[in-house]
């Protein structure tokens, strides 16, 4: 085996390292899933709260979860999450006497796209929403 041989095995291994590092770091800044939808959430049971109860409940729990209020209208409440300065997600939830629905808005940094009507997203939107429908449900 000649240097020649030995010199060009050397760089195809270098090459190949450099291309799996570079997929493999693009991969992780690419990271997302598909934007779910969180689901109209409808109060049932015995209890009925007015609107102004259902609006408190959705501040006090966004604020218990770091979530911000940026903006309230009568039926609305925009809330912001940003996670150490780096992250961030504006969501809208609309609201009634009966229960609420939150939409997405906008983020910076969460590898936010839609491509032919399919929105895809960190995965850490999906359980930011969760954990705040949860706690506004009480849980």
């Amino acid at each position: 085996m000649g240097i020649q041989t030995h010199i060009r095995r050397g760089s195809a291994l270098a090459i190949g390292a450099v291309l799996a590092l570079a997929l493999h770091s693009g991969a992780a800044h690419a990271r997302a899933e598909a934007l779910a939808d969180a689901p109209q959430v409808v109060f049932s049971g015995g209890y009925v709260p007015n609107a102004a109860q259902v609006r408190d409940r959705i501040i006090q729990a966004g604020q218990s979860l770091g979530w911000a209020v940026t903006r309230e209208a009568p039926g609305l409440v925009e809330l912001q999450y940003d996670k150490q300065g780096k992250h961030m997600a504006h969501i809208a939830v609309r609201y009634d006497h009966a229960g609420y629905k939150i939409d997405y808005v906008t983020s910076y940094n969460l590898n936010y796209a839609e491509v032919d009507g399919n929105r895809r997203i960190h995965p850490n939107y999906n359980r930011w929403i969760r954990n705040l429908m949860q706690r506004i449900s009480g849980g």
